[in-house]
């Protein structure tokens, strides 16, 4: 993979780190501090991710960098539209739940990046 390749990686991680941050934030803002509480677990493990890979961005990368991308991405597009509809309360439960499972998905696809 080249160096352009793991840094859009690094990219969209970070993507879905902000996004976490956001959620967090707005959970707390409208006194949901339960579910606030499950954005900032996700929040410390997804950037424990991010600085595992930074540290090992030297070494080979497994697997199909596009592929990787293209799933992270898809996350962070769904991570948005939770974001929009737990801002404007509509189905917020629900939507909690499935922001928390796709920030999950991200997580999990950086944290098998290594054997």
């Amino acid at each position: 993979m080249t160096q352009n390749g793991k840094n859009q990686i690094l990219d969209q991680l970070s993507i879905t780190y902000n996004r976490t941050n956001l959620l967090k934030i707005i959970s707390e803002e409208q006194g949901n501090l339960i579910d606030a509480k499950k954005f900032e677990i996700r929040k410390k493990r997804l950037k424990t991710e991010i600085d595992e890979l930074i540290q090992n961005l030297l070494q080979e990368w497994i697997g199909d960098a596009k592929q990787l991308k293209i799933k992270i991405i898809n996350s962070n597009s769904e991570i948005s539209k939770s974001i929009k509809d737990i801002q404007s309360k509509i189905k917020l439960a629900e939507n909690i739940v499935k922001a928390l499972g796709f920030i999950d998905d991200a997580i999990q696809l950086a944290a098998n990046l290594f054997p």
